[in-house]
């Protein structure tokens, strides 16, 4: 399935720091007095906010989402469905699983041992199954987003840049190491740590062959990252890492459809959606083909008023969301298909 693009996407949005930041470097400042004990990350002598660090924090967001709406009927529910549908040897799968868990073993939402990564290490291969399809549907929500050691992620975040940064948004400040049983400075326990002030930080984040529910859960770790509810980067209990986040642009891609008769059609004739509905991959997947992927059958939702599907001047069909409140708009129409996937 994930060897063709139905469904993609890109995010433009801009950092706008509420505060100090210290997204920190890997290298330390070596023998030079004259620098911080620790420095903003760089790369060619400019600031930079790493793509990896912000994926960080949208999936422990989202994973954090997932615990705690997660429970035992939902994922016993999911189970009997795809047990009558792919055998008895279907695990239970939480919503986000434990990265250090040990496998397949469930002891409950409380005491999480699942690990998609290491679960999917114990299938063999045959010739029977669809290894391709079992690798995804055996993956926890969060991971069929964000990816495991055997499963590729399907959302790529940009190092995020400030093109007019100036020197005069950078401070030094002062702190010390306390002991944790004395509560007492600790001897030699001072340093001195590099901040951001100011600025804005513009990047992109790019996603395909998502699901509506999928779509919605990234919606709402960005919008809690959005809001100043998630910080990032160091020293967060510090009081550094406060943002708020600005969407400028949601540009959505269906390369292989084209519109015609007021309906979404693929390029064989195939009829997706209506003009006035949005579609996410279970809406492209509904055939035999990829009944093993276990995606959602009703993947559609209403489109947000103002935004309606475009024939791109080459070939397919986008959807395009200006504007903070537009591209929010396009989140709260993911929502019934995130609360469906909850068995709400």
């Amino acid at each position: 399935m994930h060897k063709a693009t139905f469904f993609a996407g890109t995010l433009s949005f801009t950092i706008v720091p509420h505060g100090p930041i210290l997204v920190k470097a890997g290298e330390s400042s070596g023998a030079d007095p004259t620098l911080p004990d620790m420095r903003f990350v760089r790369s060619q002598g400019k600031i930079y906010i790493p793509g990896p660090s912000l994926k960080g924090v949208v999936r422990a967001q989202a994973e954090r989402i997932c615990r705690s709406l997660d429970s035992e009927l939902l994922q016993q529910q999911k189970q009997h469905v795809r047990e009558e549908a792919f055998g008895k040897n279907e695990p239970l799968i939480p919503l986000a699983d434990n990265p250090l868990g040990k496998g397949t073993e469930y002891q409950g939402l409380a005491d999480i041992s699942y690990s998609s990564g290491r679960a999917i290490e114990e299938i063999k291969r045959d010739s029977t199954t669809d290894y391709t399809a079992t690798v995804y549907r055996r993956s926890s929500f969060v991971s069929q987003i964000f990816g495991h050691t055997s499963l590729a992620g399907r959302v790529r975040f940009a190092d995020a840049y400030d093109k007019d940064f100036k020197m005069e948004y950078i401070e030094e400040r002062n702190g010390v190491a306390i002991d944790r049983v004395y509560g007492s400075a600790i001897r030699g326990g001072l340093f001195n740590y590099e901040v951001v002030v100011g600025g804005s930080f513009r990047s992109q984040i790019h996603f395909e062959n998502l699901t509506l529910a999928q779509l919605g859960l990234l919606g709402l770790a960005l919008r809690d990252v959005a809001d100043g509810r998630v910080g990032i980067g160091f020293g967060k209990s510090r009081g550094l890492g406060q943002v708020s986040v600005t969407f400028e642009s949601m540009e959505l891609r269906y390369p292989t459809c084209e519109l015609q008769e007021q309906h979404l059609k693929l390029l064989n004739g195939q009829t997706i959606c209506t003009e006035h509905e949005f579609a996410g991959l279970g809406a492209f997947c509904a055939s035999e083909a990829y009944r093993s992927y276990a995606l959602p059958k009703e993947d559609l939702a209403p489109l947000p008023e103002k935004i309606k599907y475009q024939n791109d001047m080459f070939l397919g069909v986008q959807l395009t969301a200006l504007g903070d409140a537009q591209v929010r708009n396009m989140w709260r129409a993911c929502m019934p298909a995130w609360k469906r996937e909850l068995g709400l």
